[in-house]
């Protein structure tokens, strides 16, 4: 009698057993599976070819020449600098870059008015201090105002439609391969949130471990 007990709870562990293996788990797979699937492809729709990334050679703070076909295969975040969001975008791009900074697909773009020699040292200093002297991914490059308004023109910055200008300009874009994909305001938390998520969903592969988007740990 007491074997059969034995016998009868040995099947039912084992019927759990195999209704875990078959049933659960696989269903429980398919739905984290179908779960990233379905956010992946959310995110991507929320990107949108805006404009081409415009032509351009410019005085980079270090006195080198920058030209666009630098980044046109690469990763891009870009921002037209003023003096009215310079803290906040200083302490956007240091977590941005501290996230990505191993990354060789990804740069960091801002324009500035001042064409001077003595601009370009400011901007050294201020980068210095924020540690964001990386010459191989952060580019700030020098313009007259004329031209940085036909770059912003010609990369459809939303600033009338955002109630900005470029003097109070607070936004960030993002390029990929020489494609204008997204505009970000940077004094919004979510909206840095929603950038780091779609550059980390267009990284481009490599033998390194990627950079793993995980929306709890944004939070």
């Amino acid at each position: 009698m007491a074997g059969k007990k034995i016998i009868g709870r040995m099947n039912i562990v084992q019927f759990a057993g195999l209704l875990l293996l078959l049933v659960v788990l696989p269903l429980g797979s398919w739905y984290y599976l179908q779960t990233g699937l379905d956010y992946r492809m959310q995110a991507r729709k929320e990107l949108k070819d805006i404009a081409p990334l415009p032509d351009f050679e410019l005085q980079n703070y270090n006195d080198s020449l920058v030209q666009m076909k630098r980044f046109e295969d690469q990763l891009l975040v870009g921002h037209f600098m003023n003096a009215s969001a310079q803290d906040v975008y200083t302490k956007a791009l240091a977590k941005l870059h501290d996230q990505f900074d191993e990354r060789q697909d990804i740069y960091f773009l801002a324009f500035q008015t001042d064409t001077s020699a003595a601009g370009r040292a400011s901007t050294r200093k201020l980068l210095s201090q924020k540690g964001l002297k990386d010459t191989a991914q952060v580019f700030v490059l020098a313009a007259t105002e004329g031209k940085l308004a036909t770059l912003a023109e010609q990369m459809e910055l939303p600033l009338e439609e955002r109630g900005m200008s470029l003097e109070r300009n607070s936004l960030l874009f993002f390029a990929d391969s020489a494609m204008v994909r997204g505009f970000y305001d940077i004094r919004q938390e979510e909206e840095l949130k929603r950038l780091v998520k779609h550059l980390t969903l267009n990284l481009h592969p490599t033998a390194e471990a990627d950079i793993i988007y995980d929306p709890e740990t944004e939070k």
